[in-house]
């Protein structure tokens, strides 16, 4: 576990009181670096309703090591509910290797040992790769709560190590794909946030969205034996996306190794229940392209130092998405008991080739909204192509028409469900979309 973890503490009581301390906020990286410090800090809390906590201090032991002491601290008394943070003054350092590391919090009058000791696996590379962090989290067009949830994501994902998915849950966003990974960690309410896919199970999912960024900027501190490149290249003309990963294993370190991949479109307009109708929708997953369960055979379970594992992804892409917005997130995990952990993400830009029709034509369309037709105003055509596509990219009306008294009229429409579309229009070489929302 490695957030807000609660373990006992000894705490040194006055008279008969007596006081039940704690820690929380200690966390440790899984990999870190040989011989290189990492400060071990915590916030000190107390327990007990009937007398204040006045002095401890910290222990800290990697495997059978020394016991490193720390320094006692004074306080004019903690009581429930409140903390005080406590940095050890010696750092923790290892040569190259893995074990547990034991911190702890020593004093007197404490009557509830149960709980005073934290504990976290530790593996120490002698050789790493920089780690970037996975936040993904539950939404849908349909939550008044979800847009403050959202601006936080859109403020991590710009950071070079962080990448964030949103997995929409019924909304014209949902994908089958999207909704079997999601469907295990078994949440009942949105937004709702999940950080390196749980750390094992020791860090769940939840709706506290104002700590990601402090519990993002903590994992970014630490290391991964293995870096990760993605090359996504999409096919214009035949819209097919080939997705090359390459994870490349700096430390040789055994494991149970899956590869994933998510398909994300930024830059998404559509109505948003609590921001109006014209909402930006960043990060949808659009595709998880390995499955629920990621690609295995990829990564053998002792992986090579200084080897190259590659796999390569394909899969269509529907002519609503648009190629502009994509990218693709690549992930490799760890599989242990309890889950899994991300091992380290990556994620780029689609690069689109080939032959395009130019997004050059401008039309005008009314009524929009509409009920069953519109008129779609281009005068300086005779003939058009239009196709209409759903939110989900797939494309449920394609049809010729011909001018009449300079314009077309596409009716029918009365077929389709309510909701936010895309009209692709085609003349002469030409192109150009027009969203319209159906009743």
């Amino acid at each position: 576990m490695r957030y807000l973890l609660i373990g006992t503490a000894l705490a040194l009581g006055f008279g008969a009181a007596a006081q039940d301390a704690y820690l929380t906020n200690c966390f440790v990286p899984r990999y870190w670096k040989a011989n290189t410090g990492w400060q071990v800090s915590a916030r000190v809390r107390n327990s007990s309703s009937s007398a204040p906590l006045y002095t401890f201090h910290v222990d800290y032991r990697f495997n059978n090591g020394p016991v490193q002491v720390g320094n006692t601290q004074a306080t004019t008394g903690i009581s429930p509910g409140q903390y005080w943070p406590y940095v050890h003054q010696v750092p923790f350092s290892s040569a190259a290797g893995s074990g547990v590391l034991k911190v702890w919090v020593v004093g007197g009058g404490e009557t509830n040992p149960s709980n005073d000791t934290l504990y976290f696996d530790v593996k120490v590379l002698g050789a790493w790769a920089t780690k970037s962090v996975l936040i993904e989290q539950t939404t849908g067009t349909w939550c008044q709560f979800c847009p403050p949830s959202d601006a936080v994501c859109n403020t991590l994902d710009a950071d070079p190590l962080i990448v964030v998915a949103s997995h929409h849950e019924n909304d014209q966003f949902t994908s089958a794909s999207s909704a079997a990974y999601w469907a295990p960690y078994v949440v009942g309410y949105t937004p709702a946030g999940l950080m390196e896919q749980g750390e094992f199970g020791g860090l769940p999912v939840d709706a506290q969205y104002t700590l990601w960024q402090e519990r993002a900027d903590m994992r970014k501190m630490g290391v991964s034996p293995a870096s990760v490149v993605v090359t996504p290249v999409l096919d214009l003309a035949t819209r097919e996306l080939t997705v090359d990963a390459a994870v490349a294993f700096e430390a040789a370190v055994p494991g149970t190794y899956t590869l994933n991949a998510y398909v994300l479109e930024d830059q998404v307009h559509a109505p948003q229940t609590g921001a109006g109708a014209d909402y930006v929708h960043m990060q949808i997953v659009r595709e998880v392209l390995g499955g629920a369960d990621g690609t295995t055979g990829v990564i053998p379970a002792s992986p090579a130092a200084g080897t190259t594992y590659t796999h390569q992804y394909t899969t269509q892409v529907p002519e609503g998405w648009d190629a502009a917005n994509l990218r693709v997130a690549v992930m490799i995990s760890e599989h242990g008991s309890g889950g899994l952990w991300t091992v380290n993400v990556a994620d780029a830009n689609v690069l689109a080739v080939g032959i395009v029709e130019q997004e050059d034509l401008r039309f005008s369309v009314a009524p929009n909204p509409a009920t069953d037709a519109v008129r779609i105003n281009l005068p300086d055509a005779s003939a058009v192509r239009v196709r209409l596509i759903d939110a989900k990219g797939a494309v449920v009306l394609d049809r010729d028409l011909r001018a009449a008294s300079g314009s077309f009229v596409l009716d029918g429409l009365d077929a389709f469900p309510g909701g936010l579309y895309t009209l692709r229009v085609s003349s002469q070489g030409r192109e150009g979309s027009h969203g319209i929302v159906l009743h």
